[in-house]
């Protein structure tokens, strides 16, 4: 008897949670290509897309229909401190990192996308086939690197100068495609940049010729959406993408990537 009591109080409980989500969802957003970015005054990209199958989840399973407003940030850092602040129906699409630091100030989502970084190199560099020093040095040891101050990126890099290469020389530069574009014009210069990114890029760019080192390739980080700390749409969004019959178990999911991102890199990229 006190079974059946206790179920029925949680299932009372759950239906008040539930009952209590505000039906006005702001989505903000940082515009990056092909993540989420405006075109013909629609926000389009990937996160924008896994956020439109939420949305119809919510109505389809939940029974929770809301309307939505997106809001556009062109500075990570502006899109990320209004997110941290904003009200708890408010979730942040800004292809952001899961890290432990952000991890103080904010919630993320469930993982809906592996970041990985490519260690890349001019066309005409010698391959590392190996992880062993000898060849890491041997094809790397005159080259110096580019990256990213204060990223995932620049972690990488002095990663490889601690293990394999000690007086490896280190150059900051503004951007991604400053990294890539010297890369380009100089055989002596490598450094990692995020796939997706990459991949952007050559599409752009289809005369460059640029080398993946795959061997030297990293996948350890993971793409969430950003909510504010005790937002009801972190576990409503996890419920979503990873429970049962979840969006990332569907040809859904595997669909909005390739569309951005076409197979190969989706592949690379799904979260499993």
């Amino acid at each position: 008897m006190f079974k059946r009591i206790f179920i029925v109080l949680s299932l009372l409980l759950s239906v008040r949670l539930i009952a209590q989500v505000p039906d006005t969802l702001y989505i903000n957003y940082y515009v990056h290509a092909p993540f989420a970015y405006p075109e013909d005054g629609i926000v389009k990209g990937i996160e924008s897309e896994i956020m439109n199958e939420y949305i119809l989840w919510l109505k389809a399973k939940k029974k929770i229909t809301v309307t939505f407003q997106y809001r556009e940030f062109n500075d990570f850092s502006s899109f990320y401190n209004a997110t941290r602040t904003a009200p708890k129906n408010t979730i942040g699409l800004g292809s952001a990192t899961i890290n432990q630091e952000r991890l103080k100030e904010v919630d993320f989502t469930k993982a809906y996308l592996k970041n990985v970084a490519f260690c890349v190199t001019n066309g005409h560099a010698p391959d590392v086939k190996t992880k062993n020093p000898d060849e890491i040095v041997r094809s790397l040891g005159s080259m110096s690197a580019l990256t990213l101050s204060n990223t995932t990126l620049s972690k990488y890099v002095n990663e490889l100068k601690k293990s394999y290469i000690n007086d490896l020389e280190i150059k900051n530069v503004s951007d991604e495609v400053k990294i890539l574009d010297e890369i380009s014009k100089n055989v002596l210069v490598f450094g990692y940049v995020d796939a997706i990114g990459f991949w952007t890029y050559l599409k752009k760019n289809p005369q460059k010729f640029l080398k993946m080192q795959r061997i030297l390739s990293q996948a350890k980080e993971e793409l969430g959406f950003v909510v504010p700390k005790g937002s009801q749409h972190k576990a409503l969004f996890d419920e979503f993408f990873s429970g049962p019959g979840g969006l990332k178990s569907t040809p859904t999911y595997r669909a909005i990537l390739e569309k951005y991102l076409g197979t190969y890199m989706a592949q690379n990229v799904a979260v499993n």
